[in-house]
């Protein structure tokens, strides 16, 4: 099975788009649609950095060790380039960068909950 189809994966994603839509429900309700859309921006920024993480590991199955490591390093210097480049488009196109910040902090969060609880319960996150 696919790593981004596991169970814990789609939870996670889950409760990232659910802390996104509450979030963002929050901001709009009290007027602040600026940066409504901007902590959901930030939030999907991280959704799909986490998504394209999953699938790296996914291709990683079967290789050595040595080929995993190049491919996770390779990988993770490709995020954080796209990562740069979200963050450089986010600020071009006029969306408050400290409302992005907090989108991604929410998404990390729910990654960290999500794992305390899995290994709480003894199941790990694989």
């Amino acid at each position: 099975m696919a790593l981004e189809k596991s169970s814990v994966f789609a939870r996670i994603l889950r409760a990232q788009l659910v802390a996104g839509a509450l979030g963002f429900a929050v901001l709009m309700l009290i007027g602040q649609a600026d940066f409504a859309f901007a902590l959901l921006y930030g939030l999907m920024l991280m959704v799909v950095n986490a998504w394209w993480l999953a699938r790296r590991l996914e291709k990683t199955r079967g290789l050595g060790v040595e080929a995993s490591q190049r491919s996770l390093f390779a990988g993770a210097s490709l995020r954080f380039v796209a990562l740069l480049a979200g963050l450089l488009l986010a600020h071009l196109i006029g969306l408050h960068l400290l409302a992005v910040a907090s989108g991604m902090f929410i998404a990390q969060a729910v990654v960290f909950v999500t794992a305390a609880l899995e290994f709480k319960k003894g199941e790990g996150l694989g």
